[in-house]
């Protein structure tokens, strides 16, 4: 992979993990009635969410394929041993959560979205180290 898309990609790994540790110190039940604090989560969730996009898009175009949406980007990360099956549904996961956030389909149960956010941050930080590995082999 081309050394200038690996530094990218290592930019847009230190946005996701700096998105998440700034989750997980401000995660808590309190957020559900502090409006400004729960939209600040939100925010961070979905940068968080589009810098591990970007990152999968970065690395198909790293190993010469055209990146595509970002659904199909994890599965070519996926069928190329980069990433476990389980890591690209989650990932999956996590960008459907983003774009509910994002476009309030059908609004967002604060409640069910912090709760979700909750459980998919670690799994952020694992892609992130994931990835890592596999740019160092």
């Amino acid at each position: 992979m081309d050394e200038n898309i690996k530094e990218r990609v290592m930019e847009k790994i230190e946005t996701v993990i700096e998105r998440v540790e700034f989750i997980e110190e401000h995660l808590s039940k309190e957020i559900l009635g502090d409006r400004i604090l729960r939209k600040a989560i939100y925010k961070e969730f979905q940068e968080a969410v589009e810098a591990a996009s970007d990152v999968c898009a970065m690395v198909r175009r790293g190993l010469n394929s055209s990146a595509k949406d970002d659904y199909s980007n994890i599965d070519f990360l996926v069928e190329r041993d980069i990433l476990e099956e389980g890591m690209g549904e989650k990932l999956k996961e996590a960008n459907g959560l983003r774009n509910r956030l994002i476009h309030e389909y059908d609004g967002v149960n604060d409640k069910i979205a912090c709760y979700a956010i909750r459980e998919l941050i670690e799994d952020l930080r694992e892609f992130s180290l994931e990835v890592l590995k596999w740019i160092k082999k």
